[in-house]
C-alpha cells in the first residue's frame, strides 16, 4: 500500500487521549480533538471565516479501573467556531459546557454511544465534544485492557502515563474528490520502575492507517485501503506492514452521506482484538465533514436569491438548534 494522496490539503482533524494511573483504583485521562482548517473562506456567523484552528476542545477526569466508568468529567474549550457576538445572538459553542456532568456514573461499556448522545448530542450540546466523547469511551476501555494484558496492569504511581492514542485524519482536495488519510497511533507503556531504559517502557505498539476517496456527489466511497502494524521491542525493526481487505470492503461502495456509522458497527461486531481499526474507521465521516467547508465555496451553491451562510445541519449542535441564531441567518431570504 502506498500511503500518499495528491491534491490540495485542506483540513486536518486530530484527536488524542491519555491515561494516567490515578489515585484509590482510579484512572485520569485526557483527551483533545483539534480541527485546523487550511484553505478557504466561509460566510458563517455574520463572519467571514478564513483558514487557522477552527476548533479545540477538551475532555478530562477519572474513571473506576476495574469496571470503566466516569468518576469525574469535564470540558474545557479553548478555541471555538463561535464566539458570543451579535451574529450568534449573543450565544457561544461555550454556553452548554456543563452538560458533560450528566455523563458522571456512566459505564463505558454496552450502550455507551446511544447513552453519551442522550446527554451531550444535538441541540443539548456540542457535535465536537460529542465525536471525542465516542471516542473516548472504547479507547479507554481498550487502554485498559490491554495494558492489563502487556503491561501488567496497574501499581504505578498516581500520575504515571501508561497509554496514549493519537487519531489524525487529514483531507486533500483533487477536482471533485476529497481524498482522505487516516493514521491511528496506540502506545502501550509498561511501569517506568520496572525499565532499566527509556525505550524499554515500549510493551506494544499499534498503527492503523486509512485511505480512501470520497466522490462529493453523494459522498460516495471507493478506492478503501486499510493496513495495519503491532510491533514491540522485540521486533520494532521487523514488524511488518498488514494489509486488511476485508475491513476496507466494509467501507468501499459505501456513503457517507447517511448511516455509516451503523453499517459499521454492524460489519465489526464488538470489535474485540480490531477496536483500533473500527476507531479509526469512526472518526473518518466526522472528520470529512469538517473538510467541507475547506472543500470549495460550498456556500455558493446553497440556492435562493441571495447567497446563505454557511453552517451544519439544523439540530446537529446547541449553536445549529432550528431556531437559533445561526439558523436563522442562513436561511436564504426572498426579495
Amino acid at each position: 500500500m502506498t500511503f500518499s494522496a495528491r491534491g490540495i490539503p485542506i483540513h486536518t482533524r486530530s484527536l488524542s487521549t491519555t491515561l494516567r494511573e490515578g489515585a484509590g483504583g482510579a484512572v485520569a485521562f485526557d483527551g483533545y480533538v483539534l480541527d485546523l482548517r487550511k484553505r478557504g473562506a466561509v460566510p458563517v456567523g455574520g463572519y467571514i471565516q478564513g483558514p487557522g484552528i477552527i476548533h479545540h476542545m477538551q475532555l478530562s477526569g477519572t474513571v473506576d479501573r476495574t469496571v470503566p466508568a466516569y468518576r469525574e468529567i469535564e470540558a474545557q474549550m479553548p478555541s471555538v467556531a463561535f464566539e458570543a457576538s451579535p451574529g450568534t445572538g449573543g450565544e457561544s459553542c461555550r454556553d452548554r459546557i456543563g452538560n458533560v456532568a450528566g455523563l458522571i456514573g456512566l459505564p463505558l461499556g454496552d450502550g455507551y454511544p446511544r447513552a453519551i448522545g442522550r446527554e451531550i448530542g444535538g441541540v443539548l450540546g456540542c457535535s465536537h465534544i460529542l465525536t471525542l466523547a465516542q471516542l473516548l469511551g472504547p479507547t479507554i476501555v481498550w487502554g485498559l485492557e490491554r495494558d492489563a494484558e502487556r503491561a501488567g496492569g496497574s501499581g504505578r504511581p498516581s500520575g504515571e502515563r501508561f497509554f496514549r492514542r493519537d487519531v489524525t485524519v487529514d483531507g486533500y482536495v483533487d477536482g471533485d474528490e476529497l481524498r482522505l488519510l487516516a493514521q491511528l497511533n496506540d502506545l502501550h507503556l509498561r511501569p517506568e520502575a520496572e525499565c532499566e531504559q527509556t525505550t524499554d517502557r515500549l510493551a506494544e505498539q499499534v498503527e492503523v492507517r486509512v485511505q480512501a476517496t470520497l466522490s462529493l456527489a453523494g459522498m460516495a466511497v471507493s478506492g478503501v485501503l486499510v493496513e495495519e502494524r503491532r510491533r514491540t521491542l522485540a521486533d520494532l525493526e521487523t514488524a511488518p506492514w498488514r494489509p486488511r481487505p476485508e475491513r476496507a470492503a466494509l467501507l468501499d461502495g459505501g456513503s457517507f452521506a447517511r448511516g455509516i456509522s451503523g453499517h459499521i458497527l454492524r460489519g465489526f461486531g464488538p470489535g474485540g482484538n480490531d477496536r483500533p481499526v473500527l476507531d479509526t474507521f469512526l472518526m473518518l465521516a466526522p472528520a470529512t465533514i469538517q473538510c467541507l467547508a475547506s472543500y470549495r465555496d460550498t456556500w455558493t451553491k446553497l440556492g435562493g436569491s441571495k447567497l446563505a451562510e454557511s453552517g451544519g445541519h439544523a439540530d446537529s449542535c446547541y449553536m445549529w438548534r432550528e431556531r437559533g441564531a445561526l439558523q436563522k441567518r442562513r436561511t436564504p431570504s426572498a426579495d
